[in-house]
């Protein structure tokens, strides 16, 4: 099985406080599950110093492919994720030339449309260019402060500003080519079963002795509807090189599974053609 993984650091004192609702851990968890990789955790880290430099150290010390923080990065006294990241990192801060020119046509940017009065880059806005040594930057096209990309070991870790709409531009414009190009050479495929129950327990039995059956298979359940309507979801999900070979793993899982549980196997075009015992 592919084991590639992230961990996801979100630097908001606001949403510890319950004053705002995290939009950034679903965006990239959603997409970072599409493309292959697995989420080991999504943590949300104070605007602290000592706890995002921990956070920072402990999430590399775990050498996951991806280390992903979001928040931080602005021009503000207490936006100090370049920092951290240097001292997680035990590299020196420098300012970039890039990023310098990255900032100042943020600026000019702004200026132009009459939301800043001043384009020029006082301390705090070319403090934003100051990035770890060795790192690749990345310009902000909707805010000001740059995204970071550096490897460290044998794990890439990404800074981006914590504002969603400029996550998300990030994110899809640099982010994922990067992790779909060292993302896995596997097929994902995912079968589903419904069990119109309302009882987990009842079929927890079931549900592990098909996962011990089916070691290639990961079982993920979801309860769906209220009270005697209530449906599990059964999703089995599995990767692997060979499309052929990954129907036949999903298809035998999925087969036992029903029979386990008593619901009907759902042909499909493919099964009685290409799939045997």
């Amino acid at each position: 099985m592919f084991d590639k993984s992230v961990i996801l650091l979100l630097v908001s004192r606001e949403i510890l406080e319950g004053a705002v609702v995290d939009r950034n851990a679903a965006f990239i968890a959603s997409r970072v599950d599409d493309i292959g990789y697995r989420v080991r955790t999504i943590q949300v880290v104070d605007r602290v110093e000592a706890e995002m430099v921990q956070a920072l150290k402990w999430a590399i010390d775990q050498k996951p492919t991806f280390v992903i923080m979001t928040g931080g990065m602005g021009p503000n006294w207490d936006d100090n994720s370049r920092h951290c990241l240097s001292q997680a990192a035990a590299l020196p801060l420098e300012e970039d030339p890039q990023a310098v020119e990255f900032v100042q046509n943020s600026y000019r940017r702004l200026h132009a449309k009459e939301i800043v009065g001043s384009p020029e880059l006082n301390e705090s806005r070319r403090g934003m260019a100051s990035v770890p040594r060795g790192s690749v930057c990345y310009e902000n096209t909707v805010g000001t402060a740059p995204a970071v990309q550096l490897r460290v070991g044998s794990t890439t870790v990404f800074l981006l500003p914590g504002v969603p709409a400029e996550m998300q531009q990030f994110f899809t414009t640099n982010v994922l080519p990067v992790m779909n190009a060292e993302g896995p050479d596997t097929i994902r495929g995912e079968r589903v079963v419904d069990y119109h129950g309302y009882d987990l327990s009842s079929i927890s039995r079931a549900l592990a002795d098909v996962a011990k059956k089916h070691p290639m298979v990961q079982i993920r359940t979801r309860t769906q509807g209220f009270d005697r309507t209530r449906v599990i979801r059964i999703m089995l999900v599995s990767e692997h090189e060979d499309q052929a070979k990954l129907d036949k793993i999903l298809y035998h899982a999925e087969r036992d599974m029903r029979e386990r549980l008593g619901v009907e196997l759902e042909p499909r075009p493919t099964d009685a053609s290409t799939i045997g015992d």
